[in-house]
């Protein structure tokens, strides 16, 4: 059996990122439904490639479905790490220098899926309560 390591693909670049931001943004609607009925997961399926389509004529790379799936998960997880650090830089005490706020890229990820980035809230733990400062525009 002969092994093949599987070749790496082109880095995206931030243009890549921001006109698949878009493109998200404007059917997120579909993408991020939670409904798992099978005509939900065939619009789901068709938008991806659609998407997919679209990013590959506008940036004359030639991506996979997987791979846009992918880079979106991605989006999605280094925006909610860096909100996370953000949170926990907040509560720190003893002083120092603000901390850094997530960046735009971050902020515009956020935008789209609002539902993934709630922060839950305990009453009965104050080390658990979080004033409301994140205000998304």
């Amino acid at each position: 059996m002969s092994q093949e390591k599987r070749k790496r693909s082109e880095n995206w670049s931030t243009e890549e990122k921001d006109i698949l931001r878009e493109m998200i943004g404007q059917s997120h609607h579909i993408i991020e439904n939670r409904c798992t009925k099978a005509s939900s997961n065939n619009k789901k399926t068709q938008e991806w490639k659609d998407i997919t389509k679209r990013l590959n004529e506008l940036t004359g790379k030639c991506r996979s479905d997987g791979d846009v799936k992918l880079a979106w998960k991605r989006m999605k997880l280094t925006a909610k790490a860096n909100l996370s650090t953000h949170w926990q830089d907040l509560g720190k005490t003893g002083g120092g220098n603000k901390p850094k706020s997530p960046s735009q890229e971050d902020l515009a990820t956020i935008n789209i899926v609002p539902g993934d980035f709630i922060v839950e809230y305990n009453n009965f733990d104050s080390d658990a309560m979080r004033p409301v400062v994140l205000q998304i525009m």
